[in-house]
């Protein structure tokens, strides 16, 4: 079954204008229960989360940095694990995905959602015309 998201408008740091993104909502669970956004970022290799958030979650920050790069440039970044859940209708999913925790100064205000660990779970379909996307679980490759 195909569960569909409305665009919802994200507010941008001046001179930039709000802009309608496919989010999803989401709630990350952890050591504490987190109602947050997730941005559908096909261009990401990889989900990123923000420190604060992590930290709140209480998610393995133990690892050793590393350099990430993105349409921001270089930055570095901690390899870790968060629980997502979100649902819509009868349709509903908990799963654990790799994610990157930005510095502790990133001010980054919600999660993006990657191809590793999220796009790889499902058909996604953006309708830019009609400002809405479709995702669709993925049956698994049998050879």
């Amino acid at each position: 079954m195909t569960i569909t998201f409305k665009y919802k408008t994200i507010d941008r740091p001046k001179p930039l204008e709000s802009i309608k993104c496919p989010v999803i909502p989401l709630t990350l669970l952890g050591k504490e229960v987190i109602e947050y956004i997730g941005l559908l970022d096909s261009g990401a290799d990889v989900s990123v989360i923000d420190y604060s958030i992590a930290e709140i979650l209480g998610l393995n920050l133990s690892g050793k940095q590393t350099d990430s790069v993105g349409v921001g440039g270089k930055v570095k970044t901690t390899r870790s694990e968060v629980r997502i859940h979100f649902s819509k209708g009868h349709e509903s999913y908990t799963f654990t995905i790799p994610v990157l925790v930005l510095p502790q100064d990133s001010g980054f205000g919600m999660m993006l959602l990657g191809r590793k660990g999220f796009f790889d779970k499902f058909v996604i379909t953006f309708d830019e015309s009609r400002e809405k996307v479709m995702l669709k679980r993925n049956t698994p490759k049998t050879y």
